[in-house]
């Protein structure tokens, strides 16, 4: 019955129906087929820039990485260089005994060789020796010169020099010495120390 009416119609109403009917499927097939597919074609392009995007970032990451690990290998080797350097606890009275020996050796009269309990920071500690003694001056460079030497590290942080009235030109040297020991990873934090 409706289609009766089309099919008694004239040409031309059939032909604009036809069109109607034309333009009603497109616009069907576009809104309910197309569209959604169109919007996930528009998904995925920026998906894949994204993507695109991160490959560029891993490799410019990758390129600094090799930078990194190049720097870390330095560091480490100047850790394990430094490491050799610091005395153990276990050879600071060793290293006493060195430093005593020298102190005689170069013409130290010494008065006083007090070490001090160490004085821990966030990683190491700092051991600190007071020497007092009399001695010429050309004696005490000597001294400073076998002490830089020495193949563990002692450093001078403070001196002080008085002359004494005596015909042998001595002065009585007050030194601090430092040395230090690296403190073992998981060790507790220094009291104070940030971390």
């Amino acid at each position: 019955m409706a289609f009766e009416f089309i099919t008694q119609a004239p040409r031309s109403q059939k032909i604009a129906l036809g069109v109607m009917f034309l333009v009603m499927a497109s616009g069907g097939s576009y809104y309910f087929l197309l569209s959604p597919a169109m919007a996930a074609v528009d998904r995925l392009r920026q998906e894949k820039v994204d993507l695109e995007r991160k490959v560029f970032q891993g490799r410019l990451e990758s390129r600094n990485l090799a930078g990194f690990e190049a720097k870390a290998k330095a560091l480490e080797q100047r850790l394990k260089a430094a490491r050799e350097r610091l005395p153990t606890e276990k050879e600071i009275p060793k290293l006493y005994r060195q430093i005593s020996d020298l102190a005689t050796k170069d013409g130290l009269a010494v008065s006083l060789f007090q070490p001090k309990p160490p004085q821990v920071k966030d990683y190491y500690a700092e051991v600190p020796v007071l020497i007092t003694a009399e001695v010429g001056y050309h004696q005490l460079g000597a001294f400073f010169a076998k002490l830089a030497r020495l193949p563990r590290i002692v450093i001078l942080s403070d001196f002080k020099l008085q002359g004494i009235d005596r015909p042998t030109g001595s002065i009585l040297a007050e030194l601090t010495l430092h040395t230090y020991l690296l403190r073992p990873e998981g060790a507790p934090p220094a009291p104070g120390a940030k971390r």
